[in-house]
């Protein structure tokens, strides 16, 4: 007999909510340890964490959870706000069922006293003691969320967590994320009866660890998992399902019947759905099914992104194509890299300034004093690149270990619709506590080039930085630092970063990066493939195509700033005692253009 089934545009018992297939998959999969590599556009963390952090909330109500991120700039930028949207989603409202940063409200006794009985002794009250409300989101359940960054360690440090949250997990290094799994532990006594006790959700794009601070240790959970047990957990939670959907069935006809027959079958299908979702809960704690990983394409959320989407994306013959969108495993090699050089070494990873960082709130804009190698009585260097997407590398001059040191402390970027003015203005808010303002700025030739034809975008970039948009001085003073400069091939470049980068000549300053604050930079250096045309070798421009939300993470634009600001006119006479290929005329993307 065929179980009957609510229909979703008329049910009056069910809230109806979009879940793609696999994230029905991952909620019927139910585990502790939960791992999914999803191609881009997945939903991993609108639904299929979001979805996850519910489960948290109803299961272990008053719980300390933690939410970590690579960075705190990340956290803020990108991992908050999708949260939020998948709270949202699902019918959570910022002021009802949380508060953000905030003493949750209290209530009497008497006025709980209508509440369910697994939800009053915690409503809107954490178990754990909290000292401070920063960086917490408490739920009207207690349950609450610490988040923080790997970068900055000590938002995490002293604290014990039921269950662990990460997103992007690629760029967790193994080492840091163990150390923190180790602060998942205590409470056994209150929530050890909860599948979830001691978990985490991770989700991640797939991994390619041929670019410089990628990791792919999730992959390793793949062997973990036990498929038939997964397997058995799966099939009940599908009959647990088909309960659900004939008790919300039988709820609709009582509903508009209202006969105490149709309650009574109400009752039973509910009864029946109880003792399936014990059953699927039981296969759920065993150890055999603790572990969960999947590994699927963006397709798995076609039906939201479209195939026209997928179309464009295999037509463009996207360089990450086959990693960030069909999620297989990478293939390319080291030397394909264009900054060949690079390693590990230009990176730094200790740049945060802790007690200026502490002063900061969830939702609160940092700015520079964050950042313990800004020294704000120096002036700024900065390399500028301008298009779609506007990017700029920003340094200032050190030393290290006796030697000169060109150290990038940030990188800011606009996409489109913002253009040069929102980018000055970025910049004026962030290194607004700066005391000597004074920005030397390098550009292509291309900003040159346009002042002729009445397209002076140096100059509306100068003006967005030594004038607010009131029109009043600011105190900043921008010295335009390519007036008259050649342009910058990339042949000449690929030589270029591969001398200054090598470390080998002393002339040379070291290259420094921060590489939690420059993080777009860090990655569009990694990822710049080479493409070789008659002997002679360029840099893959291709990711610049990209639909502009993908630019600061995929596509080469933030090297170009770097070029800028690295290649000045100065430093290539300093490295001209080596050979050197040709000028940038025979770049043939430069024939009869402005700009290469």
């Amino acid at each position: 007999m065929q179980r009957k089934r609510v229909k979703p545009e008329s049910t009056q018992a069910a809230s109806v909510q979009y879940q793609n297939p696999f994230a029905q998959i991952v909620s019927l999969a139910g585990a502790c340890q939960n791992l999914q590599v999803v191609g881009r556009g997945g939903a991993k963390t609108t639904d299929i964490q979001a979805e996850r952090l519910l489960d948290v909330i109803y299961d272990m109500p008053g719980a300390p959870v933690v939410w970590v991120a690579d960075t705190f700039t990340n956290l803020n930028a990108n991992i908050l706000p999708s949260v939020l949207e998948g709270l949202e989603r699902k019918g959570l409202r910022e002021g009802v069922h949380y508060v953000i940063e905030k003493e949750p409200p209290t209530f009497t006794e008497a006025e709980k006293a209508d509440l369910p009985d697994w939800l009053r002794p915690h409503f809107w009250k954490p178990f754990n003691k909290l000292v401070s409300y920063k960086r917490t989101i408490i739920f009207y359940t207690g349950t609450n969320i610490r988040f923080g960054s790997l970068d900055r360690p000590a938002t995490l440090a002293g604290a014990s967590y039921v269950f662990c949250f990460g997103d992007e997990v690629k760029y967790f290094r193994e080492d840091k994320i163990s150390n923190l799994l180790k602060a998942v532990r205590g409470y056994r006594q209150e929530y050890g009866h909860s599948v979830f006790y001691r978990g985490f959700s991770f989700t991640t794009d797939m991994p390619d660890t041929t670019h410089i601070g990628e990791y792919d240790w999730i992959l390793k959970y793949a062997h973990n998992m036990d498929i038939p047990a997964i397997v058995l957990v799966l099939k009940a939670g599908l009959v647990y399902n088909e309960c659900l959907h004939e008790a919300v069935a039988a709820k609709d006809k009582w509903l508009k019947t209202h006969s105490n027959e149709d309650l009574n079958i109400y009752r039973g299908k509910c009864r029946v759905a109880e003792q399936w979702k014990a059953r699927w809960t039981e296969l759920r704690m065993r150890k055999e099914a603790r572990t969960f990983f999947m590994l699927a394409s963006s397709y798995i959320n076609v039906d939201i992104l479209t195939e026209q989407w997928f179309g464009d994306a295999i037509a463009g013959k996207l360089p990450d194509l086959n990693t960030a969108i069909l999620s297989m495993r990478p293939s390319l090699e080291s030397g394909d890299r264009f900054y060949t050089s690079l390693s590990e070494r230009h990176f730094y990873y200790d740049g945060t300034d802790e007690d200026a960082y502490d002063g900061f709130g969830l939702l609160d804009k940092e700015d520079c004093r964050v950042l313990k190698y800004v020294d704000l009585d120096k002036p700024l260097i900065a390399g500028v690149d301008f298009g779609n997407m506007c990017s700029m590398s920003i340094a200032q001059n050190d030393i290290e270990k006796g030697r000169a040191c060109l150290r990038v402390v940030k990188f800011l970027y606009t996409l489109a619709p913002e253009y040069v003015p929102d980018l000055g203005e970025k910049f004026r808010t962030f290194f607004a506590p700066v005391r000597r303002k004074t920005l030397m700025l390098y550009y292509d030739r291309a900003g040159n080039a346009y002042k002729s034809v009445g397209e002076d975008q140096v100059g509306k970039f100068k003006k967005a930085v030594e004038y607010d948009e009131s029109g009043r001085r600011t105190g900043w003073t921008v010295q335009l630092m390519s007036i008259n400069q050649g342009n910058i091939g990339q042949p000449e470049e690929y030589s270029f970063m591969q001398e200054i980068m090598s470390e080998r000549n002393p002339r040379l300053p070291v290259i420094r990066i921060d590489a939690y604050a420059a993080k777009h930079l860090k990655l569009s250096l990694e990822k710049a493939r080479t493409v070789v045309k008659n002997g002679v070798v360029f840099k893959d421009k291709r990711s610049e195509k990209l639909p502009v939300e993908q630019l600061p993470t995929e596509s080469t634009n933030p090297s170009d700033s770097f070029k800028y600001l690295v290649m000045t006119k100065q430093l290539r006479g300093l490295a001209s005692g080596k050979t050197m290929l040709p000028s940038s005329a025979t770049d043939p993307r430069a024939v009869g253009k402005n700009k290469d």
